[in-house]
């Protein structure tokens, strides 16, 4: 069992690997320790006034179509938030001249999810997009930019197999991807809706890695089921690092999804884990008439949409194509280079 302990203002949360839950199920609506201790913290930050702005989803509705995307409306969502950084290069360092997460009030701050020394954490998102919205910030005391580290993937991971909700995703924008905030983060959130990504149709490419081409939003797949025990865990976050490390390296900005999964979408167990990779291209050059920027939540098929004339005319034809037209470039790039990788250097061990 986790323990939990405190100091100062700011509770440690420890773990161990006999706390993952690999099967999680909607039949039991159990909470993990993991979950009960983030949604407690969240629930108080949030009578404290802590946020900038409040959660407001007004709407939401499933567009009519083939995807399921489900759009909502947060009419609130723009109105107060950071200044956005300008980041117009991949490469683009941390700047300490910038806002950074190293000066987080505490109050912001839910719990460390480290050794204690507030490295590694989980704080709130002032603006938050969904239930439970939340920053997992990794190794914030080295001010790193916005790159997905391999210890940031893992802690990732981590989490994703803490909580006991089917429900439970975690997200990540590159640099150039509409990641706000040039400092290391992830996002982390409960979006209780059945979504197609839990069980669509995968076409396999080489190895453990999976292509995502029935979907508007074309990209990369590596499943936990895809890797043999004991090595499981470590080979899901190898590989995924692997495949993001080749598109900072080509300067193509990338999202990240990691997503429970089930092997048909009318089953209530869901026995693997799912992480989705997509490469874009730069958030600089969208351009549609919708005035509509699409990023991670959007290519997992989540449409959160601020303007309500955006929210009543969107349809599945019109996100159809932009997600297409922002991904299937770099999917096809980066698809000839996984083609191309030399497999044999991984030394990884799959499953049969």
């Amino acid at each position: 069992m986790s323990e939990i302990s405190g100091i100062t203002k700011v509770p440690t949360f420890r773990y161990e690997d006999k706390d993952f839950n690999l099967v999680v199920t909607t039949a039991n609506g159990l909470k993990s320790r993991f979950d009960s201790f983030l949604t407690e913290k969240w629930q108080v930050a949030r009578e404290n006034g802590i946020f900038w702005v409040d959660l407001n989803i007004p709407k939401e509705r499933t567009l009519p179509g083939n995807y399921g995307f489900l759009a909502q409306l947060h009419p609130d969502k723009g109105k107060k938030r950071r200044k956005l950084q300008v980041i117009t290069s991949m490469l683009q360092p941390f700047d300490s001249r910038e806002f950074n997460f190293t000066n987080l009030p505490n109050e912001e701050i839910l719990f460390d999810v480290g050794n204690g020394d507030g490295n590694d954490i989980v704080a709130v998102n002032v603006s938050p997009s969904g239930k439970y919205h939340s920053l997992l910030i990794v190794e914030r005391f080295k001010c790193l930019p916005q790159r997905a580290t391999r210890h940031s993937i893992e802690k990732a991971v981590d989490l994703m197999l803490l909580s006991n909700s089917p429900y439970f995703r975690i997200i990540f924008n590159s640099s150039c991807a509409h990641a706000s905030v040039n400092h290391l983060h992830w996002h982390l959130y409960y979006l209780k809706r059945d979504m197609p990504l839990e069980s669509i149709k995968l076409n396999h490419l080489r190895g453990p890695v999976f292509m995502l081409k029935e979907f508007p939003a074309k990209g990369f797949c590596l499943k936990l089921s895809s890797f043999s025990d004991p090595n499981a865990i470590g080979d899901l976050v190898s590989w995924t690092y692997f495949i993001i490390d080749r598109l900072h390296k080509s300067e193509i900005p990338y999202s990240v999804c990691l997503t429970r999964a089930k092997e048909n979408i009318g089953d209530n167990v869901y026995e693997d884990v799912r992480v989705y990779i997509w490469g874009r291209k730069p958030g600089t050059r969208v351009t549609n008439r919708f005035d509509f920027a699409p990023s991670v939540c959007e290519f997992f098929g989540h449409l959160i949409i601020t303007s309500r004339q955006l929210y009543d005319e969107l349809t599945e034809e019109s996100v159809d194509k932009i997600l297409n037209d922002l991904t299937s470039d770099s999917f096809s790039a980066v698809r000839d280079d996984v083609l191309g990788m030399d497999l044999n250097g991984k030394e990884l061990i799959m499953a049969p």
